[in-house]
C-alpha cells in the first residue's frame, strides 16, 4: 500500500485533534445569569402559624381587585409560597373544622376561598355561605413584653419583667412588625416603612439575620445605563484624539506611540518577563467574569421607577443586587427618561403633575430640581418627541395635552415658551379603549389630524407601532433565488378591536400619517374577552394573539407579513418617478400581506420582540404566560408563508431555514426562561429586551411587581466561545500546522513540477 505525503499529513492531524482536541462546551447558565428580585410589597398584616413558629402569613400588595398572600420563615426571612387572590382580603380566618386550612374572606362581597394551610392549594371557594371559622390572633405591638425606651428596644422576661435582650434601634426605625418568644425567638423590626429587618439571637444578644427591601415594588418605567471598562474609556479618547489629528501620519503617529506605551506598560506589569506575558495571553478567562460581563456589555445598571415614587439602580451583573435607592416623595410615578446623551441626567414625570431632574455624582443620584408643570392637572402619559432634545408630549387625565420642553442651558430647567423647533414637524399617535387618534406637532403648536373612534360596542384592545430596527435585508430570498421585498414603510401601526355585540376581533393595519385604514381582518370564532390580547410590529411582520371559544377554547397566535407585492422579484419602492411614499399627497402603495393563524397551548399575558445591536440575529417573540411563566418563540416558527409538509416542493426546501406550516405550537422547556421560578409580574408588567455588545445575546427583563432579568440567544451563541475554551491546545494545533505546512511544501510543489512533466 503505498502512503503519500498528503495522507501522512491527514493521519498525524487526526492523530493530534484526537489525543488534544480543544474542548468548547457551552453550559446551560440557567441560575448564572438570570436572577430576580421576589417582592412581597408593603406588609399590611401579619398571622402568626400556631403550628410552626417560624411561619406567618403576610397579607400585602393590596389593589382594587387583589391581594397577595404569602407563607413566609420569619427565621431565614425566605419566602415560601405566594399567590395572588382576585378580591381583596379583609381576614383570614382558621376553618373550625379542619385546623390545616385557612380562610380568606371580603366582608364587603363575602367572597371567600378556603386554602391548605402547607402549600396554600385551593380546596373550596364561593360568594356568602362562608364556613364556620376561628379568628387568628394577631398581635399588636407594644404590649407588655415589649417597650421602646431611649432608642432602645427592651424584650422583658415573661416571669420576672426584667430586660431579658436589649437592641439599638436602627436608624429610621419605624415599629415593630412582629415578635414571638418562643424557641426560636423571632424579631422583625420594620424601618423607613418598606425595609424589613429580621433579628436572631447569638448567645445573648439579637443580631441581623436578614433584611429584606420592599420599595422597588411595582414598577412603572426603566432606563439603563451602560457601564464601561476604564480601559475601553481610553481607547474611545484614543481613538477621538486620531481623529482630530491634522493629517494621516499624525494619526498613524499617535496611534504607534500609544500602542508602544501600552505594550510597554504590559511588560512592566510581567516584570518584563516573556513567560509571564505569554502565560498571560493563553490563561483562561473564566474565572475574570466581571471583565468579560464589561467587554460583553452584559455590566448595565437597570435603573427602575415604582408606582410608589421610588427609583433604584440595580446591578445587572450581580444578580440585581440594589445599588442605591432614591425615594421621590411623590404621589405616583410615570416615565423616567434621560435628558442628555452621556446619561448624566434624569427626568421623572409624577402623576400630580410635577416633574424632577435628577443627576448623577460620582454614580449616585440626587435631585436636582422638584417644579411643578404649568398646568397643574393629574398625569396620564408622557412620549418623548426628540432623542435627547428635552421635549415632551404630555397627555393629562382629561385628554388634554401640553408640549413641555427642559431647556439645558437653564439649571432651573424652566419651560421654554420660544419656539424652539419651529418648522419641524412631528407626528403623534394616540390611543385608549374608545379610539386611534393622530396629532401633528408643529411650530410648538399641537394639531388633531385624524380620529378612528369607537362604536359603542367596540374597544381597542391592543396597538402596537412598528419597531424601529436596523435595515439588513431588503425581501425575503426564496427557494429559486427569487425575492419578495418587504413592505417597509416606517409610518405604521396595527391595533386590535373587540366588538362584544358581534363576538369578534378584527385586526387594522393603519398609517399613522394619515389614519388610512390600509388592511382589515376579521376573527368571528367566539372570542372571550375575559383573557388577554396583545399585538406585537416587527420589521415587516405582525404578530397578535387573542383567546377563542370555538370551535374549541384555545389560545390562537396569528402572524401577518406584509410584501410590497406578493409577486418574486416584483419591486415597487424604487427612485423612479412612477412611485414614491408620499401619503400627504396620496402617493402609497397599500401592501400585499400573508397571514397564518397558530394555536398555543397556554394563555398569552403580553408580547414583546427581542432585539440586539444591529437586528442580524433572529428576533424572537417574548411572551409573558398568564400563569407567570416568560417564554420564546423564533419568528421563523411564526411563517405566514409556511406550507404542510406534504405540500412544500424542492424549490420551497431549498429556502433559508425554511419551515413546514404546523398549526399547533408546543411549548419547548428549552424557551422557558423563567425555569421553575415563581414570578408575580403583576398587572401592568413590561417585558423588554436589552441589546449587549454580543449580536447573538439580548437581555430580557420582565418589571411589575417582581423583577427578572435573564439572557437569551434565538440563534445561538456564535459569537461567543464558552470559557472552558482551551485556547492553548488552539494557538499549538495551528503552530504544528504551521510547522507541517512548512516542510511539507517542498514535497508537494516537487510533485506538481512532476506531474507536469509526466514524470511519476
Amino acid at each position: 500500500m503505498k502512503i503519500t505525503c498528503t495522507g501522512l499529513v491527514y493521519v498525524f492531524i487526526s492523530l493530534f485533534l484526537n489525543t488534544s482536541c480543544v474542548k468548547a462546551v457551552f453550559s446551560d447558565d440557567a441560575f448564572v445569569t438570570d436572577w430576580q428580585l421576589a417582592n412581597l410589597g408593603p406588609w399590611k398584616k401579619i398571622i402568626p402559624d400556631s403550628r410552626d413558629h417560624n411561619r406567618v402569613l403576610i397579607l400585602s400588595n393590596p389593589t382594587e381587585t387583589s391581594s397577595l398572600v404569602s407563607s413566609f420563615n420569619v427565621s431565614s426571612g425566605q419566602i415560601l409560597f405566594r399567590n395572588v387572590l382576585p378580591f381583596t382580603i379583609d381576614e383570614i380566618h382558621l376553618d373550625s373544622n379542619d385546623h390545616n386550612a385557612v380562610v380568606c374572606v371580603n366582608s364587603s362581597s363575602q367572597q371567600w376561598q378556603k386554602f391548605n394551610l402547607h402549600d396554600w392549594f385551593l380546596l373550596d371557594e364561593g360568594v356568602n355561605n362562608t364556613p364556620a371559622t376561628t379568628i387568628l390572633p394577631q398581635p399588636l405591638y407594644p404590649n407588655e413584653q415589649i417597650f421602646v425606651n431611649d432608642n432602645e428596644l427592651h424584650i422583658l422576661n415573661r416571669e420576672s419583667s426584667l430586660a431579658e435582650w436589649k437592641l439599638e434601634l436602627p436608624q429610621g426605625f419605624n415599629k415593630v412588625e412582629y415578635f414571638q418568644h418562643e424557641d426560636p425567638l423571632a424579631l422583625v423590626l420594620n424601618v423607613n416603612d418598606t425595609q424589613y429587618i429580621g433579628f436572631s439571637i447569638n448567645g445573648t444578644e439579637l443580631i441581623p439575620a436578614w433584611t429584606r427591601d420592599e420599595s422597588l415594588t411595582n414598577v412603572v418605567d426603566y432606563v439603563v445605563l451602560d457601564v464601561f471598562d476604564s480601559k475601553d474609556v481610553e481607547l474611545n479618547k484614543d481613538m477621538i484624539a486620531e481623529l482630530d489629528s491634522d493629517s494621516l501620519w499624525n494619526a498613524y503617529l499617535l496611534r504607534l506611540t500609544t500602542n508602544w506605551k501600552r505594550f510597554m506598560s504590559l511588560l512592566k506589569e510581567n516584570h518584563f518577563s516573556p513567560g509571564r506575558v505569554f502565560t498571560r495571553l493563553l490563561a483562561l478567562d473564566s474565572k475574570d467574569t466581571v471583565a468579560s460581563d464589561l467587554k460583553f456589555g452584559f455590566s448595565k445598571i437597570l435603573i427602575v421607577l415604582t408606582h410608589d415614587g421610588f427609583i433604584g439602580g440595580l446591578d445587572m451583573s450581580n444578580k440585581g443586587q440594589v445599588v442605591w435607592k432614591l425615594q421621590l416623595d411623590i404621589d405616583q410615578g410615570i416615565r423616567i427618561f434621560w435628558t442628555d446623551k452621556n446619561h448624566n441626567e434624569l427626568v421623572v414625570f409624577s402623576h400630580d403633575g410635577h416633574y424632577l431632574t435628577i443627576e448623577f455624582l460620582n454614580n449616585l443620584p440626587i435631585v436636582k430640581l422638584r417644579s411643578a408643570l404649568p398646568v397643574r392637572k393629574n398625569v396620564g402619559s408622557v412620549i418623548r418627541l426628540n432623542e435627547h432634545q428635552y421635549q415632551y408630549l404630555i397627555k393629562f387625565d382629561n385628554a388634554n395635552h401640553l408640549l413641555f420642553t427642559l431647556d439645558p442651558r437653564n439649571d432651573t430647567d424652566a419651560l421654554v415658551s420660544s419656539n424652539h423647533y419651529a418648522g419641524s414637524r412631528i407626528f403623534i399617535t394616540e390611543h385608549d379603549k374608545n379610539g386611534i387618534y393622530g396629532y401633528l406637532i408643529e411650530n410648538d403648536m399641537i394639531e388633531k389630524t385624524w380620529q378612528r373612534a369607537m362604536k359603542s360596542s367596540e374597544k381597542v384592545m391592543a396597538y402596537g407601532r412598528r419597531d424601529e430596527t436596523n435595515l439588513n435585508t431588503l425581501g425575503i430570498t426564496l427557494g429559486d433565488k427569487s425575492v419578495l421585498y418587504k413592505y417597509l414603510y416606517p409610518n405604521l401601526a396595527a391595533y386590535l378591536v373587540a366588538d362584544e355585540e358581534l363576538h369578534t376581533v378584527t385586526f387594522n393595519l393603519i398609517d399613522t400619517i394619515t389614519g388610512e385604514i390600509l388592511i382589515t381582518q376579521e376573527h368571528n370564532d367566539s372570542p372571550d374577552f375575559r383573557f388577554p390580547t396583545d399585538i406585537v410590529f416587527g420589521e415587516y411582520w405582525v404578530v397578535y394573539s387573542y383567546f377563542s371559544s370555538e370551535p374549541v377554547p384555545e389560545q390562537k397566535l396569528v402572524v401577518v407579513e406584509l410584501y410590497e407585492s406578493l409577486t418574486p422579484d416584483e419591486r415597487l419602492s424604487n427612485s423612479s418617478e412612477d412611485f414614491y411614499y408620499d401619503p400627504l399627497t396620496g402617493h402609497t402603495n397599500k401592501p400585499q400581506f400573508l397571514t397564518k393563524q397558530f394555536i398555543f397551548p397556554k394563555i398569552i399575558k403580553t408580547m414583546s420582540i427581542s432585539k440586539t445591536t444591529d437586528d442580524i440575529t433572529t428576533k424572537a417573540i417574548l411572551m409573558e404566560l398568564e400563569d407567570g411563566q416568560i417564554t420564546y418563540i423564533p419568528k421563523l416558527m411564526l411563517n405566514a408563508r409556511g406550507k404542510l409538509a406534504e405540500e412544500m416542493t424542492n424549490e420551497d426546501k431549498k429556502e433559508f431555514l425554511a419551515t413546514p406550516y404546523t398549526p399547533v405550537i408546543p411549548i419547548n422547556d428549552n424557551f422557558v426562561i423563567t425555569h421553575f421560578r415563581n414570578l408575580l409580574p403583576g398587572s401592568n408588567s413590561k417585558l423588554i429586551s436589552i441589546p449587549t455588545n454580543l449580536e447573538s445575546t439580548s437581555i430580557i427583563c420582565d418589571l411589575g411587581h417582581d423583577v427578572f432579568c435573564t439572557r437569551i440567544t434565538p440563534s445561538g451563541q456564535f459569537d461567543l466561545m464558552s470559557p472552558a475554551f482551551e485556547k492553548g491546545k488552539l494557538l499549538i494545533t495551528v503552530f504544528v500546522l504551521l510547522v507541517i505546512t512548512y516542510f511539507i511544501r517542498p514535497s508537494v510543489s516537487n510533485k506538481t513540477l512532476k506531474s507536469q512533466w509526466l514524470i511519476k
